[in-house]
């Protein structure tokens, strides 16, 4: 029989209460992995969170949790700034990790995490695990096969950060009161939040940044919620050039503002010698693509000449089957369940953190540049 690995959750936020709690309720999530635990430093929360989803024990703490339940791995959801603070808490006390991204706000962070989960001898996966659905593979085989030449230039973007109106947050209850102000302060806004789709798509396809630079500046100076207000400490209005080591050229842009016509959320297009590659269609919640074409051809001048269509619709994905369908942010169960087969297999798990370190070396760096008006050189690969 199949070990059951025991889990627990730290940071009951937006993101726990829509997306892990509700598909890690569910019958076939906990053949696997039994959520045994929650804590969030409000402790009323994590109680009424534990009596809505059957979750054995709530506590107020990280430390609370460690010391008082038998557990396997530690699932975080907690704020960004957070993130690497809970993860060197949990691999301190010997479990594996399940971190959302941005999995750290600093290199430095980062580079001390992954020494951190090497020394004590366990898994880490970082979210977004863009590497655990197939059509990304098929987007870097498409480009390493040619198939548009030689990519020259790209753009791709991710909008919307408005969390503070966020239905979730509507009510009066312990579940309701999730004070969203943290997304706009240090450590947290757009590119953190949500451009980071955008890059690590852009770097599982293209590979390792070389270099870069930015503009950044503030589109609203002020947010509010209930009643409090906060001056917001980050750009919230960023583009974000890349060189890649190959060359390539791409434009990132994370904002709040809306998307093109075709896709609110996000979009991906490279641009090469001899065709363009493009993703037609993403999943509304979270910007994962769907489906990609490529129109090319054998030289210059015979562009459209060739049509190559590939879709992968999620229910495909797996983890995504069932019951899973009709919960937000199911990319979380997938991330979630590759540390759980990496576990009970005994292997490395795909998305296990050094992709994710590059990706926070280029946020970082993008701050850096659009403060300093330099090209920052990145030091870290895949």
């Amino acid at each position: 029989m199949t070990k059951i690995l025991k889990a627990g959750l730290v940071g009951c936020g937006s993101v726990a209460l829509r997306g892990v709690l509700p598909h890690m309720s569910e019958a076939d999530a906990r053949q696997k992995v039994q959520l045994v635990a929650i804590a969030d430093v409000a402790g009323d929360r994590a109680r009424a969170a534990a009596d809505k989803f059957g979750v054995p024990h709530a506590y107020d703490s990280l430390d609370a949790m460690l010391a008082k339940d038998d557990i396997d791995m530690v699932l975080i959801t907690t704020p960004i700034p957070f993130h690497f603070a809970n993860a060197m808490t949990a691999i301190a006390a010997g479990k594996h990790v399940y971190v959302q991204k941005s999995m750290t706000v600093t290199t430095d962070e980062a580079d001390r995490l992954l020494a951190a989960r090497d020394k004590a001898g366990v898994k880490l996966v970082a979210a977004p695990g863009f590497e655990l659905f197939p059509l990304t593979a098929q987007l870097r085989q498409a480009v390493q096969d040619g198939m548009i030449g030689k990519v020259a230039a790209g753009y791709t973007y991710a909008f919307g950060f408005g969390h503070e109106y966020e239905g979730i947050r509507g009510g009066q209850d312990a579940l309701s009161m999730i004070n969203p102000l943290w997304y706009y302060r240090a450590g947290a806004g757009p590119l953190p939040d949500v451009t980071i789709y955008s890059l690590q798509l852009l770097t599982s396809v293209l590979g390792p940044v070389r270099r870069l630079t930015a503009l950044a500046n503030k589109l609203i100076p002020e947010r509010e919620w209930r009643g409090e207000k906060v001056q917001i400490e980050v750009p919230d209005n960023n583009v974000v050039i890349m060189e890649f080591a190959s060359g390539a050229i791409v434009t990132a842009i994370g904002a709040d503002a809306f998307g093109s016509r075709r896709f609110d959320w996000g979009a991906f297009e490279l641009f090469g010698t001899h065709g363009t590659l493009t993703v037609t269609k993403v999943d509304g919640a979270t910007g994962y693509p769907l489906a990609f074409e490529v129109k090319g051809g054998g030289g210059w001048g015979t562009f459209g000449s060739s049509h190559h269509a590939y879709e992968q619709p999620l229910t495909a994905q797996p983890y995504m089957q069932g019951a899973h369908q009709t919960h937000e942010e199911g990319h979380l169960y997938a991330d979630i369940m590759e540390l759980a087969d990496a576990i009970l297999e005994n292997r490395a798990p795909r998305a296990g953190g050094e992709q994710a370190r590059h990706v926070v070396e280029i946020i970082e760096k993008a701050h850096l540049a659009a403060k300093s008006g330099m090209t920052q050189e990145l030091r870290t690969s895949m």
